[in-house]
């Protein structure tokens, strides 16, 4: 299983250990498969629930899902169907959260458990328990609900009113009519009406218009933005088939390899890989062998819509294998074209049966090239300045194949003033290859730096210096070219995939760099124009820098939104526009 898991991507998903003869013994949920299978793995204490888990299993299954949501109804979903023994704290939900929208006079939303005997309409349980906090915090936010745990009356609200996040009921400044409106709006929400709650606040802004009250209006409007942004990140994969068994097809080297995604209730519901032998790709045989997949499986009194996606190259689709056979329960078939907004989705599946086989391209080019295998695990440097100001550095992580974002660094440069990319450079390896020699972080076993023969030559000087033994490449900006510790230079665009795997790791590394130089110059100069703003003291410029950490969110803000932090209107209006101008600069 260890060897499967180098195959397993760091995205969000639901994973199932199985024993022997493929039953299901637990089910899980994490927005990062790999680092939390490789959690399990690696368990060495007896008592450990993973340990005893690992130890029962044969095998393990994954499915990539698009976010966090849809990996909690897909993981519950399948502990109701399987009813995995070592799932038994999710089977009765006992020891997980719930929301709460509370009946008060002017409700809240809790999170409680299974215990809670207050009255109030429940949702949940939910899993991991973060996520009821979460979400929580989402609700209080849209639509402006209270946070406080016991409602008090107050003379003046607190500062939640003042950022626009609660209404002030305890200060009267709401009526009961209108706070309600807003419960129903978060309930409405919980129950995943959010078509029907998208209309209701278009209609609300067009009234709120006609009769002037552009505040008002403003304020909808903002609540109809952030209800729209969270919607399409988590909508449902369908609207018009929610039941269906979904096909892509796609030919990697001599192989063609796919995914089957089983969507029930419109989620996804379960996932079945599998190769097909080289055969001509648009032969009877082709599309005999990946229809039996399903067809002999389907039940044909609930069956939905089966989905076949044949994609070939650059070429595109011939019109007579791009189908979507909608399956009768006499076995006839419509063609349907398939939803674009799937594709993205039905890949990163695919991406994951067949992701072994682009690594052996690699490791095979890597090899042909350099002489030795493809390194398990590589550390890539670029600096990042602009005219001396706020000179970083990044240090990105790439190992056994996938980006390690947990495990990137930032640096700021603190010996060189002015600009000097090598001294900047042997300061940041100093730095990192120190902690690497006391054993502090993991030996790499390739360091890239981004620049020509120059930075090849300070990172040798660093390594020696240390007496490491890994390898050191650089690459050449723009030239595409990898010089190498032994002298050897490479032109990467002969060979496809080394070419992608320098660049995409060059171009991460330039990317986190630059990143943090942007944010150290606009919070530099965000403090720094603030403290010359007259009317502007140090309460008031904390209180700022602390609601609008990013010059960019201060520039976005209006001023009249500013004024109600207790700051005079004129200098608001002076702040925000000095904001504006220097974003642009940025």
């Amino acid at each position: 299983m260890k060897e499967k898991l180098k195959e397993v991507p760091e995205l969000p998903g639901v994973y199932l250990f199985k024993d022997s003869a493929g039953k299901v013994l637990y089910v899980g949920k994490s927005k990062n498969l790999r680092e939390r299978l490789s959690t399990h793995l690696n368990a060495t204490d007896p008592n450990d629930k993973s340990y005893r888990i690992v130890r029962a299993s044969a095998d393990f299954d994954y499915i990539v899902v698009r976010n966090e949501r849809e990996a909690l109804a897909l993981e519950a979903e399948l502990i109701k169907e399987h009813l995995p023994p070592f799932n038994v704290l999710l089977k009765d939900g006992k020891s997980y959260p719930y929301l709460v929208v509370t009946d008060e006079e002017f409700p809240t939303v809790k999170v409680v458990r299974r215990s809670f005997s207050g009255g109030g309409e429940r949702f949940g349980p939910f899993v991991p328990p973060k996520s009821a906090y979460n979400l929580r915090e989402l609700l209080t936010r849209l639509f402006r609900l209270r946070s406080c745990k016991e409602l008090k009356k107050r003379d003046k609200p607190c500062l939640q009113y003042h950022i626009e996040r609660c209404t002030a009921p305890c200060a009267g400044l709401v009526s009961k009519k209108e706070y309600r409106k807003q419960v129903e709006r978060a309930l409405r929400f919980l129950k995943g009406d959010v078509k029907g709650l998208i209309s209701e606040l278009h209609s609300e802004i067009e009234e709120a218009a006609e009769k002037l009250e552009f505040e008002r209006a403003a304020r909808l409007r903002d609540q109809l933005i952030a209800v729209k942004a969270v919607f399409e990140k988590s909508a449902p994969l369908f609207e018009e088939f929610k039941e269906c068994d979904i096909f892509y097809l796609e030919e990697r080297g001599e192989l063609f390899t796919g995914v089957k995604l089983t969507v029930r209730g419109g989620i996804i519901y379960g996932k079945e890989s599998f190769h097909l032998d080289p055969v001509d790709p648009w032969d009877e045989g082709l599309l005999s062998s990946v229809f039996s997949l399903g067809v002999e499986k389907l039940d044909v009194n609930t069956v939905g819509t089966m989905w076949l996606k044949a994609y070939y190259g650059e070429e595109g689709v011939p019109a007579g294998v791009k189908l979507l056979a909608n399956f009768k329960p006499l076995g006839d078939y419509e063609v349907h074209p398939i939803p674009e907004e799937l594709l993205p989705l039905l890949r990163r599946n695919r991406r994951a049966v067949s992701y072994s086989l682009s690594l052996k391209e690699l490791e095979r080019e890597f090899e042909e090239v350099f002489g030795e295998p493809l390194p398990l695990r590589v550390e890539c440097f670029d600096i990042s300045t602009l005219q001396g100001e706020a000179t970083v550095a990044s240090c990105v992580v790439w190992e056994k194949g996938q980006f390690k974002k947990d495990e990137y660094r930032r640096f700021k440069v603190k010996s060189v003033s002015g600009v000097d990319d090598y001294a900047s450079m042997e300061e940041v390896l100093t730095r990192r290859f120190r902690r690497i020699k006391r054993g502090e972080v993991k030996e790499p076993d390739l360091v890239i730096v981004d620049g020509g023969i120059g930075q090849l030559n300070v990172a040798l000087k660093v390594r020696d210096t240390f007496g490491l033994g890994f390898r050191v490449f650089s690459i050449a900006k723009r030239e595409e070219v990898v010089y190498t510790d032994l002298g050897e230079v490479v032109e990467t665009k002969r060979f496809p995939h080394l070419f992608r795997f320098f660049t995409s790791i060059r171009d991460e590394a330039h990317r986190f760099a630059l990143s943090y130089n942007r944010k150290l110059r606009t919070d530099k100069m965000l403090h720094s124009f603030l403290s010359s703003v007259k009317g502007i003291g140090p309460k008031r410029r904390a209180l700022i820098e602390k609601l609008y950490p990013d010059l960019s969110e201060l520039a976005a803000v209006s001023p009249s939104e500013l004024a109600k932090l207790g700051i005079p209107l004129k200098v608001a209006r002076e702040v925000v526009e000095r904001a504006r101008e220097l974003f642009k600069e940025v």
